[in-house]
């Protein structure tokens, strides 16, 4: 299978406010299952993938980053994997400097939630943080939920998943504490972001709006990781803390961004993951509608 792009970058026309979107690299699986539709059968599951074209031999996909430029400020949502995975991923540093933006300019740093692919980056591989003029935040209940004594994976189809990210997590929440600004789902953040919560793939995952004088653009993050999500979003992922509230929210999200019309990115889909919802030929399932950009 062809592999994704490492390093790269585009540039969004935005209103007042530039937009660049940036990949981190790339993060694969041998296999669709169990990870994604957990609960499906294969031979349906594999149609599935036949009828959108996607790969039925293994699952790649994109680790997207969002950067806004707002005058002087330059606001980094999510930072890649960094060091945890250099054979596919923790590339955004490259990213930014192809887009001739110095990570030392980066002044805000918004957590969308605290899996690793997207805290990743914070660090570096000793413990030096990557973006030393930031200031970070974070919608409280993920960051409630991380800290808390015994979190709980429960409602997850793999609690083991989420079990083995409390060290990592904890460890990088902790250094960054101090610079660490917390905030409530619905908030609005450096007067052109309305954060809101969709909670399920963690307990905290918000989603958020930029808006620049008559644009908008929705970054729905990981309520989507694959085109199949969109056609079949009940069928869900093990990443996800709380299958059926993600289930529920996924459904919830996507027919709001089907009905208006949203123009929408996402974390994990096909580069560079800008797209809209839609329904192609009337038919019932929902349908990723990539937006025609120049790369």
């Amino acid at each position: 299978m062809k592999q994704l792009k490492r390093t790269g970058h585009v540039q969004i026309p935005f209103g007042t406010l530039e937009l660049v979107l940036l990949t981190d690299g790339y993060f694969s699986l041998e296999t669709f299952q169990p990870t994604l539709a957990p609960k499906i059968s294969s031979q349906l599951v594999e149609m599935e993938l036949q009828r959108l074209s996607l790969s039925t031999k293994d699952y790649q996909a994109p680790i997207i980053v969002m950067l806004i430029k707002q005058q002087d400020r330059y606001i980094l949502i999510d930072t890649g994997e960094g060091h945890y995975d250099t054979e596919n991923a923790g590339n955004l540093k490259e990213s930014l400097l192809l887009a001739d933006i110095d990570r030392y300019k980066i002044t805000d740093i918004l957590i969308t939630h605290a899996h690793r692919d997207h805290i990743g980056g914070i660090l570096d591989a000793d413990g030096s943080p990557n973006y030393p003029n930031a200031t970070y935040y974070m919608a409280k209940p993920e960051f409630e939920f991380w800290m808390s004594d015994r979190p709980d994976f429960s409602k997850s189809e793999n609690p083991e998943i989420g079990q083995s990210s409390i060290d990592l997590i904890r460890k990088t929440l902790l250094a960054i504490k101090v610079k660490l600004q917390l905030f409530e789902p619905g908030d609005q953040l450096f007067s052109c972001v309305h954060t809101e919560s969709a909670a399920g793939h963690t307990p905290g995952h918000i989603i958020y709006t930029v808006k620049s004088d008559n644009s908008a653009i929705t970054n729905l993050v990981d309520l989507i990781h694959s085109p199949l999500l969109v056609s079949q979003p009940h069928w869900g992922t093990q990443w996800d803390i709380d299958f059926n509230r993600a289930v529920d929210t996924r459904i919830k999200i996507l027919d709001r961004c089907y009905r208006e019309q949203t123009l929408v990115v996402a974390s994990h889909m096909p580069w560079p993951g800008i797209g809209f919802i839609g329904r192609k030929n009337k038919c019932k399932e929902l349908e990723w509608i990539p937006k025609n950009i120049i790369d």
